[in-house]
């Protein structure tokens, strides 16, 4: 997995939201693996993504994105499109 500044900015972005996850363990996360990732973690993810890049992302096509490495993927489609 290729790491860059969207990586690093989305596992701080995770830390947030689950701090007790561990920095090591954000990469693999998925909602069946992070017991705290209910909705009100993904709006909270939502949001707090959406102020870290200056991206808006549909909650109807992020609340598809179940993982880490989903959610990089949009970051950085959004990122691109954005720049």
């Amino acid at each position: 997995m290729q790491q860059d500044a969207h990586f690093d900015r989305l596992v701080n972005c995770f830390e947030g939201v689950f701090p007790g996850l561990g920095r090591s363990a954000v990469p693999a996360a998925t909602q069946g693996s992070v017991a705290a990732w209910d909705s009100i973690a993904q709006v909270t993810l939502l949001g707090l993504i959406g102020e870290e890049f200056g991206i808006d992302i549909d909650f109807d096509e992020f609340e598809g994105a179940t993982s880490f490495i989903s959610i990089l993927e949009l970051v950085r489609s959004r990122a691109v499109h954005a720049a």
